[in-house]
């Protein structure tokens, strides 16, 4: 792997802005869970995994190279994304977690110009711009970004697991969807166009990461006029349950016409 890692820097050191990079937390709402997209990457024994990321073009806006990072993982275009967070502390580099126990032990084993290279990329300190895009899961085809080997979902809350600091990013990123879920259509762009009051209640309670009472909750979401009935859904369930939208679609926010207090 590190052969294609050598190979992708040596294209980004002509086209690519020196030392800035964009990782993106693109989260997804399945089985009552927060997840997020974390790609793999294989160095000697380790199997480290990271969140998805690249490097902005020197002729790139920073938007757009959001917008091709989120398509290359997910397939998907215009979707809603802000920046939450900027990481680069003076002491930011991870070559010695990416070439221990890989292709490159130390300084002494370089083998090539190209080795040396890379090493040296990687002992940069690079300035992270660290953007947050919400999806619905069911559409998504997940894709590798960049030279990495594999893509998949990852629960939110583990991301101690994650390889370099990106368990940080994902730690912020967590706190900023707590902050901003009444002001953004954070909770419109998880969840299908149509769903349950369930369904609708399950994802609010893993952003808030507690249990909401059901009758206080459903009072209160029917009130605010945000959601729109459309049917019902008789799929074999016990009770049938009575299927929603937001009246705004997904540019809904839970601050349109109403402040909870759940």
């Amino acid at each position: 792997m590190l052969k294609e890692i050598r190979k992708y820097i040596e294209t980004m050191e002509k086209e690519a802005i020196p030392q800035l990079s964009v990782n993106c937390v693109i989260v997804g709402f399945h089985e009552r869970t927060l997840k997020v997209v974390v790609n793999k990457v294989t160095a000697g024994d380790n199997m480290l995994m990271v969140l998805p990321g690249g490097y902005v073009n020197q002729r790139e806006d920073l938007s757009e190279a959001v917008e091709r990072i989120v398509k290359e993982s997910t397939g998907l275009e215009n979707m809603l994304f802000r920046q939450f967070d900027i990481f680069g502390k003076a002491s930011r580099s991870f070559a010695k977690e990416l070439t221990v126990n890989a292709d490159l032990q130390s300084e002494s084993d370089l083998q090539s110009e190209s080795d040396q290279m890379l090493l040296n990329w990687f002992s940069k300190r690079f300035i992270s711009l660290c953007y947050i895009a919400m999806v619905d899961y069911r559409t998504i085809d997940l894709k590798p970004t960049e030279f990495f080997e594999s893509a998949s979902w990852f629960p939110m809350d583990q991301a101690g697991i994650l390889a370099m600091d990106h368990g940080d990013i994902l730690l912020s990123a967590r706190e900023f969807l707590l902050k901003e879920m009444p002001y953004t259509p954070i909770v419109a762009n998880l969840l299908p166009a149509q769903f349950t009051l369930p369904d609708l209640q399950a994802l609010m309670e893993a952003i808030l990461n507690r249990n909401i009472d059901r009758p206080n909750f459903r009072r209160k979401i029917l009130s605010t006029g945000i959601l729109e009935k459309v049917g019902v859904d008789n799929t074999g369930k016990r009770r049938p349950a009575d299927i929603y939208r937001f009246k705004y679609g997904k540019n809904s926010t839970l601050m349109d016409e109403f402040k909870f207090g759940f």
